[in-house]
């Protein structure tokens, strides 16, 4: 097995993991794929600015899923009602659920190992 099939096969984007957010004394609870460099290149652009609240409400529309895999938000539609009415708090909440999902391996991972990570690097609890 090639080493690319290796990390796709452990760290690739073919499932779903459920983030859950405290704001005050309520849950909201969202599901996502792991965050790619490209999603991360593409929000960025999408932002239009080099403001952090721009690029963070573009990774929500585009990452925040129900457990069915369907977009939570429609950018064109919600991003503007979004900038109005959802605080900065639970914005830079929901944004740090998303992100952490590319710290979630813990341990390092040794490539150089003919397992590749396999029980080596632990997941967080999503």
């Amino acid at each position: 097995m090639r080493h690319i099939d290796k990390l796709l096969k452990y760290a690739g984007t073919d499932h779903s993991v459920k983030r859950e957010i405290w704001h005050g004394a309520q849950d909201w609870s969202f599901w996502m794929t792991p965050l790619t460099i490209a999603e991360k290149q593409l929000a960025t652009k999408n932002a239009k600015s080099d403001d952090v609240t721009d690029f963070a409400l573009q990774l929500l529309c585009a990452k925040a899923q129900d457990e069915n895999g369907q977009k939570l938000f429609n950018a064109a539609a919600d991003l503007p009602v979004l900038r109005q009415r959802v605080s900065s708090t639970l914005l830079d909440k929901l944004v740090m659920a998303m992100i952490a999902d590319d710290e979630e391996v813990t341990e390092e991972v040794d490539m150089k190992s003919a397992d590749a990570g396999a029980g080596k690097g632990k997941r967080a609890a999503g």
